[in-house]
């Protein structure tokens, strides 16, 4: 009998033990949290073209909450919103890998998420401690010197305002300099996935696209196979297939006035795609350059047509205010309005923005670079003089 009741108690034990989900916990202490407000964990969806909200949890003592998910692997966005607010995944959010099952700990600020530090989790690794030192101390130097150039500013003080400045750049110089503690890492940790959140945004090794796509292959499948291993995966093929030579990829989406357009309605005509957002400061500075251009194009009657693509736009209200008050009179589509899958950015493999790709009348990509870049390559192609520095 005791044998027996022994053996029940060791098989609900097991079942137990078995049956318990595996979590991350993530604890914050947030000065400024307010009873009813609340932490939103969201992830990005598979075009990356917005974050979608996956776990969250209502704050019921000030300035603390745990949030527990069953993501793992994943880069996930910390979203605060106030008691009554919506949910909107823009702003200066912070970024929490997480990697295995652990408890991560952050500690912060509600007006100053930016600069929360983390520990715990795959931020305990020992060949990232010197890289979270580093990253700390900068964000603790970089928010000195904005502070001092905010009071500089209400108090018209020079001095200030430029030692705010050398406090700035020198932060901008510690975070440069944390790449090769980033390309250590990623060699020497090819089975860890925070590798490829090294890996993904890596500009330098870009510039040599064939060591970029090498680097990602020498991860492990099991890293290759993560969601931001995917990503990676799905942004070289997609570079592949939008690099300068290659067949434009196909597209069709409903413009502003409210028809169907597809790249193959400018058969035997060149395509300049213009990426945008009205968000991004660099993209409206390019406007009236864009602008001129493309004026210029039409007086002189050119085969060439011009498509704005807005990405990453969260209000519809928004990009039609920009394209009015930039007097963008050519072709505009929304890329938010592409279907699931079929976001013309990722196609494109355009990473930031502004970028401008020109497609020649057979359907080939001629350039693709900045517009400040390609204005030039353009006017060259139709012979059009130089005028009003453009």
């Amino acid at each position: 009998m005791k044998n027996k009741l022994l053996s029940v108690i060791l098989m609900a034990i097991l079942f137990f033990a078995c049956s318990e989900e595996k979590q991350n916990i993530i604890n914050g202490k947030i000065e400024g949290l307010a009873v009813g407000d609340k932490i939103i964990l969201s992830v990005e969806d598979p075009d990356g073209a917005q974050w979608l909200a996956v776990d969250s949890v209502i704050v019921e003592k000030a300035g603390e909450f745990t949030l527990k998910t069953k993501l793992s692997d994943y880069n996930t966005q910390l979203v605060y919103l106030k008691s009554g607010e919506q949910f909107n995944a823009t702003g200066n959010y912070p970024f929490c890998f997480l990697e295995g099952y652990a408890t991560i700990n952050i500690r912060g600020h509600v007006d100053n998420w930016h600069y929360i530090k983390m520990d715990g989790g795959i931020y305990n690794h020992p060949a990232l401690q010197e890289y979270m030192t580093i990253t700390d101390s900068a964000k603790t130097i970089q928010q000195s010197g904005i502070k001092l150039i905010d009071e500089a500013n209400k108090n018209n003080d020079s001095i200030a305002r430029t030692q705010g400045m050398e406090l700035i750049q020198q932060s901008n110089e510690m975070f440069m300099g944390m790449q090769d503690i980033e390309s250590s890492f990623m060699r020497n940790n090819p089975d860890v996935a925070y590798s490829a959140v090294f890996l993904r945004y890596e500009y330098d090794l870009m510039e040599d696209f064939d060591k970029y796509e090498e680097a990602f292959y020498s991860f492990t499948p099991r890293v290759q196979a993560t969601p931001v291993g995917v990503a990676i995966k799905t942004f070289i093929d997609n570079t592949r297939a939008s690099e300068v030579g290659a067949v434009a990829p196909s597209f069709t989406l409903r413009t502003l006035d409210g028809h169907d357009l597809s790249l193959s309605d400018f058969e035997g005509k060149y395509v300049m795609l213009d990426f945008w957002g009205s968000w991004c400061g660099p993209c409206r500075m390019s406007s009236p350059k864009l602008v001129e251009l493309y004026n210029k194009l039409k007086q002189a009657d050119a085969n060439i047509e011009f498509v704005g693509i807005a990405c990453r736009e969260t209000k519809d209200e928004n990009w039609i205010k920009a394209i009015e008050n930039d007097n963008l009179v050519w072709t505009q589509l929304n890329d938010a309005h592409s279907p699931q899958g079929q976001s013309i950015q990722k196609r494109y493999a355009v990473d930031g923005v502004p970028t401008c790709i020109l497609i020649s009348p057979e359907g080939k990509i001629v350039y693709r670079d900045h517009p400040f870049d390609i204005i030039p390559k353009i006017r060259n192609i139709f012979s059009l003089h130089q005028q009003n520095n453009l």
